[in-house]
């Protein structure tokens, strides 16, 4: 057995989310819940992957984590600090990088990278410049001012992480970053990412349908119930990827608590 229980210490946690729920109104008047009594914490510098089955209010928590959403019940306090406060007086501080890559189609990759750091009020010259290197970090050097129409997929993602890291941010969240391109592509962005990430002072919080790629990225996996509701948390042991017995204890695990949390609705 790999559950754990989160161990934030007396330090204040970068994210906590302490009871939220959030229900939507279908058209024939019902409401549905996608999150219910949901609470958990993640550390500053911290790697968390939260998994779960469909209808399990992922992406909708990620809403909320932006400020887009707001919860019925509960609350979600970033360093302390309820997350509509921290988004106002912080922006570009959480980005959030989707499974499609949202590129607007008339901006160069530089342009598209540097769009964070326009909201922010960063003057052209800089924010350029920054996108820049960013782009020469995930390996698009030569393709700065090329248009989302003339790059494969792996390279627009690519142009989509480097947004996401070029404003500074404090909280990284991956929605399925990496589900929409081939495997060959997939393993190789992955392992790309984690190299840049691991290289910055970030908390990145990853939803994912793939436990090989939240036992990959993660510190510590969130089981989801549907709807969203925490039913375990897993420590993933240092390199357990490469482990392939601890690994498949985890996947095991992980695998019976979805089934569980798909059948409590």
């Amino acid at each position: 057995m790999f559950a754990a229980t989160s161990a934030a210490g007396t330090a204040t946690p970068k994210l906590s989310v302490e009871h939220a729920r959030k229900s939507f109104r279908q058209a024939n008047g019902a409401d549905v819940a996608a999150i219910a009594d949901l609470s958990f914490t993640v550390r500053a510098g911290e790697y968390v992957a939260i998994v779960g089955p469909t209808g399990a209010g992922k992406s909708v928590l990620l809403d909320c984590l932006l400020g887009l959403k707001t919860l019925d019940a509960g609350q979600i306090l970033i360093d302390g600090r309820p997350v509509q406060n921290f988004v106002r007086e912080k922006k570009g501080h959480i980005t959030r990088i989707f499974q499609e890559d949202r590129l607007l189609p008339w901006l160069s990759a530089n342009d598209n990278a540097a769009i964070g750091l326009q909201m922010q009020g960063v003057a052209e010259k800089e924010r350029r410049a920054t996108a820049a290197r960013w782009l020469d970090a995930v390996g698009l050097s030569s393709f700065k001012e090329a248009l989302p129409s003339e790059l494969s997929g792996g390279m627009r993602q690519r142009v989509n992480i480097a947004r996401a890291f070029a404003p500074d941010p404090e909280l990284v969240l991956l929605d399925e970053a990496f589900s929409a391109l081939d495997d060959v592509t997939a393993t190789r962005l992955r392992q790309d990412f984690k190299t840049l990430a691991q290289a910055q002072s970030t908390t990145f919080l990853i939803v994912t349908h793939s436990i090989d790629e939240a036992i990959f990225l993660a510190d510590r996996i969130l089981v989801f119930g549907a709807p969203a509701r925490l039913m375990a948390e897993i420590a993933v042991p240092s390199r357990a990827f490469e482990d392939r017995a601890i690994s498949d204890q985890i996947k095991d695990e992980v695998r019976r608590l979805i089934a569980a949390g798909a059948r409590v609705q």
